[in-house]
């Protein structure tokens, strides 16, 4: 394996790892069908010498988000609200990759990248529960309750003034 290889493949696996929330608050399992994607390569850019001239190493794979029968409607809504940047005008998800010379390491990170985005759209919010609410309810009102005494306190203050 070659060293760029193997800095890949360790960046592979710490994303992953640290992409994945905790899967019983998802819907998704992790599965990407690839014959619903439109992958396509080209030339990369930057340096290279003339290798980047030869060969097409730059990824980039595209779905059309709402007719994906792979993704429930939910997350769907959520990651075109959070990846609204990296969706076209004819409603297709895009995600390129040239991190590497290698096209087939390219093709992964691609696949990482869109994993994690849907991880992260798939993430429901926890409810609060009784406890939590209300230990908030009390700390709002505690909270009310300093305001309450310092308005009094500075409007005393004003009211003394007066006086003299």
């Amino acid at each position: 394996m070659t060293e760029e290889c193997k800095l890949f493949s360790h960046h592979v696996q710490h994303t992953d790892a640290r992409a994945r929330p905790d899967t019983s608050s998802v819907d998704f399992a992790g599965y990407i069908p690839v014959n619903e994607l439109d992958i396509s390569y080209a030339r990369s850019s930057g340096p290279g010498g003339q290798n980047v001239n030869k060969v097409n190493t730059k990824v980039e794979v595209r779905f059309h988000l709402q007719s994906a029968s792979w993704l429930s409607q939910e997350i769907k809504d959520k990651l075109k609200e959070m990846e609204s940047n990296k969706i076209t005008k004819d409603g297709y998800l895009v995600v390129s990759s040239e991190r590497t010379r290698i096209q087939l390491l390219n093709q992964a990170d691609c696949m990482d990248k869109l994993r994690t985005m849907i991880f992260r759209a798939a993430i429901r919010p926890r409810g609060l529960t009784q406890e939590e609410i209300q230990l908030r309810d009390k700390r709002l009102a505690k909270a009310k309750e300093q305001t309450l005494l310092m308005k009094r306190t500075h409007s005393l203050t004003k009211q003394n003034r007066g006086s003299m």
